[in-house]
This record gives structure tokens, sequence and C-alpha cells, in this order.
């Protein structure tokens, strides 16, 4: 009987081992504290980042702050200052550092369009329920004639701005919080058989 709970947990512990190392694997590319200062942006801040140890904790706390406050900023229209700001905020709520930077990944050149798009349209819906919201902008309107788009007219989408970092903000947020909770189950769900193979075998 003891032969065979040994085994099983070794199974166990192996199998954790395994994705653990796929994890790493999948997270090779992104800052880790023994080459945070090769990163453009990171690297002016890198001797801040190595002596804070929450930075490149794995701990549960530090995951979901992560991924929390990692996809609010990914959603908002911030494309450019995203590595920055994410820096800080990682500093100031203490979230690990690998897994924001790598949720701003999110918005890049090819679902930035989309993405923006949806911003625009919550925000203004969400600006019209308190009667705040601006006019539309004709560029983004489905029957815009573009055989007279000019290149000044460009300017003229400065006034999405506000509504999509609203829409962003609210996107954002709501993904964070689902994302946050189901990473806290699979956690508590990952952990249980081990917790109970533990248990088995003390007694």
């Amino acid at each position: 009987m003891d032969e065979a709970v040994k085994e099983d947990e070794f199974i166990r512990l192996e199998d954790r081992r395994r994705r653990i190392r796929r994890l790493k694997k999948w997270m090779r590319p992104l800052p880790r504290r023994s080459n945070v200062h090769r990163y453009p942006v990171l690297k002016w801040f890198s001797g801040m980042a190595r002596r804070r140890s929450f930075l490149w904790s794995f701990r549960s706390r530090e995951i979901v702050t992560a991924l929390f406050l990692g996809l609010i900023v990914a959603f908002m229209p911030l494309v450019g200052i995203q590595t920055l700001i994410v820096f800080f905020i990682a500093l100031w709520f203490r979230a690990n550092l690998p897994v924001i930077i790598a949720l701003q990944w999110v918005s890049n050149p090819f679902t930035m369009g989309p993405i923006y798009y949806a911003d625009y349209k919550i925000g203004m819906a969400m600006m019209e329920l308190f009667n705040i919201a601006p006019e539309p902008n004709p560029l983004l309107q489905p029957d815009y004639d573009w055989a007279h788009f000019e290149l000044r007219d460009i300017g003229a989408l400065l006034d999405t701005f506000p509504p999509m970092m609203l829409g962003g903000l609210a996107l954002g947020s709501f993904l964070g919080l689902v994302v946050a909770v189901a990473y806290k189950w699979l956690a508590k769900w990952s952990k249980g058989p081990y917790a109970s193979s533990n248990k088995n075998s003390e007694t």
C-alpha cells in the first residue's frame, strides 16, 4: 500500500515538474531577474527591479494581481508606453513582472484594430447612458465614404480617445476579473490532488 502511494506521489510530482518546465519554456522570451537589463525601457530600471523580489514571485497573490491589472492596461489605447506603465504598476501593486509584461502582447499590430474599435463602441455606449457621449466619429461609421478621405481627417480621431479609454477600462476590468478568478480556481483545483495525496501518506 505504501509503495502504491509513493509511486502515485512520484507520478504527480513528475507531472508537476513537466508543467513547470513547459511554463519556463513559454516564458523564455520574457524578462527575468538575470536578463532584465537587456530589455528596452526596463533596462533603465533593472537595478531597481532586481532588488524587488516580489516582481519575480510566482505566488498566487502576485500572479492574480498581474493578470487583473495587466489585462486592464492591455485593452486600453496606450500602445507604445504600455511596458513603462505596467512596470510601475507592478512595483506599486506588487505584481509579477514577467506575467504583466506578457499580457501586453494581447494588443499587437494584428489585434489593435478590433480591440480599440470594441473599446470605442463600449465607451460610447457607457457615455450615452449618462448623456455625455461626443458626436460619433464619421471615420468609424459603416457608411463613411472613404473616397473623400484626407490625411488631415486623422486628427478628428482624437475625439475617440475618451470613449476608448473608458471602454478599454471596462473591457479590461471585466476580462481581468474573469481570468484572475479562473486562475485562482485552477490553482486551487491543481493543488487538491497534492494535498489529498500528502494527507493519505501521513495517515
